[in-house]
């Protein structure tokens, strides 16, 4: 997607990371929309062919592009400062990779610029995923060039749908290639994990997933496991809906998960994932509607953690260490701090597996010691 991730954080600024509501911006949103979408406009000719996004010509262009990107990531960062914990978190990591951005595109990395600028959208794509939000975002629509859109293939075209909180279209294009004959089944659990978070976290339907997996479980070329796990998704959709539509628990989301547990015939995970699914969205609404730091709010971050560490994107862009190490913080003393602190050692070393850093960064390393002497310390 290389620039085009940028139109990820221009909507995440504009409407859904701020305190502003996405069809009633502020005036001062409107101007940092504005100023981001001029820059955008500069440089998105160049976001689909790498030779023109180091074209030296260009260069001056995209970098001032660039530059307005990491100038509102930093504004972004400020605009949320009264939020939520894990919105705060969100904001320092798009604002953190968007100077990083700027960075390398300024030193001639280009590939690793165009790399961090993916890292950004995929930070728009958990933003704007954790919490119901029915409508669609008016001020997106302008956003992306229909045809810049449609050149894109259909897996990454509905990351940025997402990303810029277009979730109709995004959900109707993750539908034609989960059906789509062309896609093999071995490339669908990823679709068919952000088709369920947008339609049933997001948008709180689950006529419309109903539908669709009904379909889907008719693909011929489906594994049988699979096969079975969709039918047996179709069949508890009722009865996840009223779970899912009742206030939101702590124990809620826990019996869910247990009882996915306890169903999971192979053991792989797979057949759990419209129950973790259903569960996190109790959790992020619970944590949304929750002021109080005690246990059971700890205990939200712990399963959310855990959650997001088994159906979340990637490694490499994922709240589930930042979950676990919320709920540590708030109860470091209760039962399920201690496992917090297993997963989130094998998170923080598992996104670090394959990358040119050899051993966990020092920031990393120290807060891991913080945290064990938390625990430790506790009653």
């Amino acid at each position: 997607m290389h620039f085009l991730a940028v139109l990820g954080l221009a909507v995440c600024a504009a409407s859904g990371c701020t305190d502003e509501k996405p069809d009633q911006p502020g005036d001062e949103t409107r101007a940092v929309m504005r100023e981001i979408f001029n820059g955008v406009r500069v440089a998105l000719p160049a976001s689909t062919d790498s030779e023109k996004f180091s074209d030296p010509e260009k260069r001056p262009q995209i970098s001032a592009a660039l530059e307005i990107l990491a100038n509102n990531a930093e504004l972004l960062e400020r605009h949320v400062q009264d939020r939520d914990s894990q919105m705060q978190f969100l904001a320092r990591s798009v604002a953190r990779d968007a100077l990083e951005v700027r960075r390398s595109y300024a030193e001639g990395r280009y590939e690793r610029s165009a790399y961090m600028l993916r890292q950004i959208t995929e930070n728009c794509v958990l933003c704007h995923t954790r919490l119901p939000d029915l409508d669609d975002s008016p001020v997106a629509a302008g956003f992306v060039d229909s045809e810049a859109m449609k050149s894109l293939p259909l897996e990454p075209r509905a990351t940025l749908e997402i990303a810029t909180r277009r979730f109709n279209e995004a959900l109707a294009d993750l539908e034609v290639l989960l059906l789509d004959p062309a896609t093999h089944p071995a490339m669908m659990l990823g679709p068919l994990t952000d088709y369920l978070v947008v339609s049933i976290r997001v948008k709180r339907d689950f006529e419309r997933p109903q539908a669709l997996l009904e379909q889907f479980g008719q693909r011929k070329d489906l594994w049988p496991s699979l096969r079975q796990d969709v039918a047996q998704w179709v069949d508890a959709i009722p009865m996840l809906q009223r779970h899912a539509e009742a206030p939101p628990s702590v124990a809620a989301a826990r019996t869910i998960v247990e009882n996915a547990e306890a169903n999971d015939r192979h053991g792989d995970g797979q057949a759990e994932l419209l129950d973790l699914v259903v569960a996190s969205g109790i959790l992020e609404r619970f944590i949304d509607e929750h002021s109080t730091r005690d246990e059971s709010l700890g205990e939200a971050f712990f399963l959310l953690g855990t959650l997001e560490a088994r159906i979340g994107r990637n490694y490499w862009v994922t709240p589930a260490p930042f979950l676990l190490e919320e709920s540590i913080r708030v109860a470091p003393g209760a039962d399920f701090a201690s496992r917090a602190m297993e997963v989130l050692e094998r998170e923080l070393h598992a996104a670090y597996e394959g990358s040119d850093t050899e051993q966990l960064p020092e920031e990393d390393a120290r807060r891991l010691l913080e945290l064990r002497a938390l625990i430790d310390a506790a009653p």
